[in-house]
């Protein structure tokens, strides 16, 4: 009864301060208990956003076989500098090549090329959806020695005017709750525990290659692309924080290209409907703390098709690195409240 009185004599202002400070405790703790899902499997990080930088050689290169010669065409832009912005379901993200980056550059030997990427991925609780825009323009020929005696410090055949663009949708599925894909992809969850999932995934792309030259007999593409296939990933988790990621994926799909050349006489058309097989495997490994993010994936990627109406076979086998440093940080209040809201009203 004692305690009860004294209580009570304590000042109104200050026992509603204390009462304040008491449920915003307790709203923080109900706040905390809800980030672990899954049954412990997934954390997930709604109050914070994820910022990263990244260097990556996923740019766009074209090889072409034909019975007795092999072209190989590459743009001087080897490594790419990507930052990317993630919170929760969303991520951003755009990539340049400059030129102080090591292995760009040196525009003598190999050309000038600009080269720019912009993305945005929508990743929801059992799928995912990326969109991307890329731009190139400058190319050289990575085999001139086939075609030319070359020295060492020579030029390389350069192609200044050779421009490609493309959109790329991606489309995707996982079936295991316990799964997160967001750990491995925008860094807005945490894997706490091992676990895989099976993955098919749809693709289409839009791309044009055009050689805007002003000399005779340049070409133009357009090119549509759509494939589809099964895929599988599991993730190790060791301390909550270090993982080992392994992936698979095979595609079969559709090419259609529209291919202008254009001549003296006037432009000529002709179409192309291809048989297209993708495959590809993804290894990574990284450190997943509650601030600080980093990780290292290599990618091996491969495509085929012959072209309808000749002996060419297009090839493109290649292997891709991205390794990226990041951290996170309180998300501002405002966008909490908004993206909180979206969540529960559509995605919940």
């Amino acid at each position: 009864m004692k305690l009860k009185s004294n209580l009570f004599h304590i000042p109104f202002r200050l026992r509603l301060c204390l009462g304040v400070l008491i449920l915003a405790h307790l709203h923080m703790k109900a706040q905390d208990s809800t980030l672990i899902v899954a049954d412990g499997w997934i954390e997930k990080m709604d109050n914070k956003m994820a910022m990263d930088l990244s260097l990556n050689n996923a740019y766009e290169v074209f090889e072409v076989r034909m019975p007795n010669e092999r072209l190989v065409i590459h743009p001087n832009a080897k490594t790419h500098l990507r930052y990317n912005l993630n919170y929760r379901f969303i991520s951003l993200g755009f990539s340049l090549a400059p030129n102080f980056i090591p292995g760009n550059g040196n525009e003598n030997l190999k050309g000038k090329t600009k080269s720019v990427s912009w993305g945005t991925a929508l990743n929801f609780k059992k799928s995912f959806f990326e969109v991307s825009y890329d731009r190139v323009k400058g190319y050289y020929l990575a085999n001139t020695n086939d075609f030319t005696p070359r020295n060492h410090g020579d030029p390389f055949i350069q192609f200044p005017d050779l421009r490609y663009t493309g959109f790329s949708l991606s489309a995707g599925y996982y079936s295991n709750s316990r799964f997160s894909f967001r750990s491995l992809t925008s860094q807005t969850e945490r894997q706490l525990k091992s676990a895989g999932s099976f993955i098919p995934v749809f693709n289409s792309r839009y791309y044009i290659i055009d050689d805007t030259s002003e000399t005779p007999g340049t070409q133009k593409s357009n090119n549509w692309e759509t494939s589809a296939g099964p895929g599988y990933a599991y993730t190790f988790v060791a301390n909550k924080k270090y993982y080992l990621s392994l992936g698979t994926q095979a595609q079969i799909g559709y090419l259609h290209t529209k291919l202008t050349t254009r001549l003296n006489s006037g432009e000529v058309i002709t179409d192309q409907n291809n048989l297209l097989f993708r495959w590809g495997g993804k290894i990574g490994a990284g450190y997943n703390g509650n601030r600080f993010y980093t990780g290292l994936y290599t990618t091996l990627s491969g495509a085929q098709y012959k072209q309808e109406y000749t002996t060419v076979v297009n090839h493109d086998t290649r292997i891709f690195y991205h390794l990226f440093l990041g951290i996170r940080f309180n998300a501002p209040d405002y966008l909490k409240r908004k993206v909180g809201a979206f969540e529960d009203k559509y995605l919940k």
